[in-house]
């Protein structure tokens, strides 16, 4: 009889990353509200944030099921990802499925599979 996914451990882990996600935002706004960054930094600081909140998020929830870590980083990465850009639409971003959209699509699968195949070792 196959393993079963617990989907739970999947929704508690993009709830963790998310929160990882707000507090270092507002951490991060509150640090560029007195020191001037460019947009570069800018935008290397979100891509670093996403990735370490993905990873976070993938550990979190692998080491709560116990099993199927790179199915469970992968899950974690596309519904982070997902809820990311549904929060960027609703704030009043435009929307528009570019080649930089498909890019963090695929880092956030990669580095979830990853960090989830090294979490269920750990």
């Amino acid at each position: 009889m196959g393993k079963k996914i617990k989907y739970s451990c999947v929704g508690h882990g993009v709830l963790r990353a998310f929160i990882l996600t707000m507090f270092a935002l507002i951490v991060y706004s509150l640090l560029i509200s007195v020191i001037s960054v460019g947009p570069k930094v800018n935008s290397i600081f979100y891509i670093i944030l996403t990735l370490i909140s993905i990873i976070y998020g993938t550990i979190c929830a692998t080491i709560k099921a116990g099993s199927n870590g790179w199915l469970m980083g992968i899950l974690v990465g596309l519904f982070y990802i997902v809820a990311l850009f549904i929060v960027s639409i609703l704030c009043g971003k435009e929307f528009a499925f570019g080649i930089k959209e498909i890019t963090r699509v695929i880092m956030a699968t990669l580095v979830g599979a990853l960090s989830g195949m090294i979490a269920v070792n750990l």
